[in-house]
């Protein structure tokens, strides 16, 4: 009989236990937490109640692994945001509408409820409180683990690390005689609130939108970024961020000034037409990380690492639930090639890449930002300042911007020569009308 354990009962963890279902005799599930019933906040996630949305990317993810997932989640209330009804700006400049890139706003609670109902009764998967401190390896293969309640669990085929940002995987190698795989760090001390807001039948929008997302590049006063979106059909969820000691805090007088000094549309409507449903809760991240597996000079066969475990950027762009649905399945398309452990890393790596790629640049332009700047930055740094500035009045860089963003195109696509030419051109042509 195969058997896989799978460490972290997160997104990760359950997208990697779907995948493992279809390989495995046995999944077995250890997570620490008390799961909820129903839609309840899990201790294990600080962030719960902070604002989700899913980009395109995820959204088809979802319903690739999970059929009608989506759908589901959409008859708990979330709503489809789609171009004709979301306002995209920056320092106030809305961009081009782009069809075809539906936001999906949903509570992080609710998709994880859904997650899991769809994972826990799959016939092969069992599920352990408890909480993985260790290792075993038999002849340079991982083959269990070793838990806090003392247990042990051997003739393990693979050991899956889903703990997230947090976790201890490093520890665990290095106890085996294992180095820890090199780990960069971006420092963001970023801050970011969320607060839920009364939605009525007569008010369905916010100045004409569903849906608004305003980007701050510091260029004018301090840089951030807010959203505003239906989660349900009664409620408006609200996030706003900043950095160091421009983070928001959780007073009610505070998220309301911020909000009515948004420069795009929506913001100010919603604190003046709809009254408060809840309380501000804040939450902290201080810094992007990635962990690179693939550099390790040895690593045991049979252990990996998927999710906030592997790449960990900052939230605001919304990539860590489409990067956790990446790797499952890049853990799918390893499993069936039976490749070497080195093989699953090297698939991470691409993806830990594009993710790296898309954020670490735009983050690294913030003067207070410091750690492992990528040796390109002030080059990618200035095509992406290009492209950005470019998108908002050209409709087809609009729409490559947006491929990427919603991660369903690399961001090496932004670099290509008619991509760079067509946005020289049109910054140019901005030039010579003013």
């Amino acid at each position: 009989m195969s058997r896989a354990v799978v460490a972290g009962v997160s997104v990760a963890g359950l997208a990697a236990g779907r995948v493992l279902s279809r390989h495995f005799d046995e999944v077995l599930l250890i997570e620490p937490d008390v799961l909820p019933k129903g839609t309840g906040a899990r201790g294990g996630v600080p962030h719960s109640e902070q604002m989700h949305v899913l980009l395109g990317l995820a959204q088809s993810l979802l319903d690739h692994w999970f059929p009608g997932l989506t759908s589901l989640v959409r008859t708990d209330g979330a709503v489809l945001c789609d171009s004709r009804a979301t306002r995209m700006c920056t320092d106030g400049v809305p961009r081009p509408l782009v069809a075809g890139f539906p936001l999906l706003p949903v509570r992080r609670t609710v998709l994880e409820s859904r997650l899991r109902d769809a994972v826990l009764p799959l016939p092969p998967v069992r599920l352990f409180r408890d909480r993985v401190v260790g290792l075993r390896q038999r002849g340079g293969r991982v083959d269990g683990v070793v838990l806090a309640s003392g247990r042990s669990l051997g003739e393990v085929d693979l050991v899956v690390d889903a703990t997230g940002r947090g976790s201890r995987g490093g520890e665990w190698l290095r106890h085996l005689g294992y180095a820890p795989p090199p780990r960069r760090r971006l420092k963001l001390d970023l801050g970011y609130a969320t607060a839920l807001f009364h939605r009525s039948a007569e008010h369905p929008t916010l100045d004409g939108l569903l849906s608004s997302h305003s980007t701050r590049t510091g260029l004018h006063g301090a840089p951030g970024v807010a959203t505003v979106a239906p989660v349900t059909d009664s409620r408006w969820s609200c996030l706003i961020s900043g950095y160091g000691d421009d983070r928001p805090t959780a007073s009610p007088g505070e998220f309301r000034r911020r909000c009515l000094a948004e420069p795009a549309a929506g913001f100010a409507d919603l604190v003046r037409r709809c009254a408060p449903a809840g309380p501000v809760r804040v939450h902290r991240f201080p810094h992007a990380q990635r962990r690179d597996h693939h550099l390790a000079e040895t690593h045991p066969e049979a252990f990996i690492a998927v999710g906030d475990a592997v790449v960990s950027c900052n939230p605001v762009y919304g990539q860590g639930i489409p990067s956790a649905l990446l790797h499952a399945s890049a853990l799918d398309a390893w499993l069936t090639e039976s490749a070497p452990t080195a093989a699953f890393f090297d698939r991470t790596r691409a993806l830990a890449d594009a993710v790296w790629q898309t954020s670490a640049p735009l983050d690294s332009r913030l003067p207070h930002v410091t750690g492992d700047r990528p040796p390109s930055t002030r080059l990618t740094r200035a095509l992406a300042d290009l492209i950005n500035t470019s998108a908002h009045s050209d409709e087809v860089l609009a729409r490559r911007f947006a491929a990427v963003v919603h991660m369903r195109e690399h961001p090496s696509t932004l670099a290509t020569p008619s991509t760079v030419a067509r946005a020289v051109i049109t910054a140019a042509k901005a030039r010579i009308s003013r």
